[in-house]
């Protein structure tokens, strides 16, 4: 979360102060700060910024999938070591609407390739966003030749994919362009499943923190009433007595 309080992100954060040294701290941790998107992306891609970049690129392709018929994520990353940038101040580009700055919240520079992550927390994904946010990028001149990829990230993704699509490719007339979503519940259960295989602690400590972190925010694993352990037995024993209820004496 460090990157979220360096850019001014936390808001109003409560902080608990130890006022006579006696160890006793007095005061609450953040309220709500669950509620915030913006922590929530620091804590998810600061961590994946800390992982080998083969590992990193792995996780963001098998949680991804593509917006409508567009293409997925190359099973092979980028030559070169990547470059993460958080909220960075890009200028608007050509037919942009904001007039001083444009801001993305992950910009990762890799190779001959750009990865433009918009991250949102239960509001909606907005292709007139994406298509500023894009813009800008290509106005720098280091990223124009870019193979660019955005990655909407959380939120909600209205059901006519195909044409939100069209509408950016329609905007941007740019071949080198894919757009790509992932749902936080696909990015947990891919962290879970990587943590469980041969990788060394400290990667798989990361990949735990990531998850809590969805987790925290309420992207948690459902868990079926019948999986309960009171439910487990109370339905066992229903079952047993219906099965008595059908012998003959």
């Amino acid at each position: 979360m460090l990157k979220a309080l360096l850019h001014g992100k936390l808001g109003r954060v409560a902080v608990r102060v130890d006022e006579d040294g006696d160890g006793d701290t007095q005061g609450t941790a953040s309220d709500g700060l669950t509620e915030l998107e913006d922590p929530l992306t620091s804590m998810v891609f600061e961590r994946l910024e800390y992982l080998p970049a083969e590992l990193a690129w792995d996780i963001l392709r098998r949680a991804s999938k593509p917006l409508g018929e567009g293409p997925a994520m190359p099973a092979v990353p980028p030559a070169g070591v990547p470059s993460w940038s958080f909220w960075p101040g890009l200028r608007p580009g050509d037919g942009g609407r904001n007039k001083r700055r444009v801001e993305p919240d992950v910009l990762v520079s890799w190779g001959d390739t750009l990865l433009l992550i918009e991250a949102k927390h239960r509001g909606l994904q907005d292709p007139a966003q994406w298509v500023e946010q894009i813009r800008a990028a290509r106005a720098a001149p280091t990223h124009t030749e870019k193979r660019l990829w955005l990655i909407a990230a959380g939120g909600i993704v209205m059901q006519e994919g195909h044409g939100h699509l069209e509408r950016v490719r329609r905007a941007l007339a740019s071949e080198f362009l894919g757009v790509l979503t992932i749902r936080w519940e696909d990015l947990r259960e891919v962290l879970y499943s990587i943590e469980d295989s041969t990788i060394p602690p400290t990667q798989s400590a990361v990949l735990r923190d990531m998850a809590v972190a969805l987790e925290a925010w309420g992207y948690r694993r459902k868990a079926w009433f019948s999986s309960l352990p009171a439910a487990a037995v109370r339905l066992r024993s229903e079952e047993s007595m219906s099965v008595l209820r059908t012998w003959r004496i």
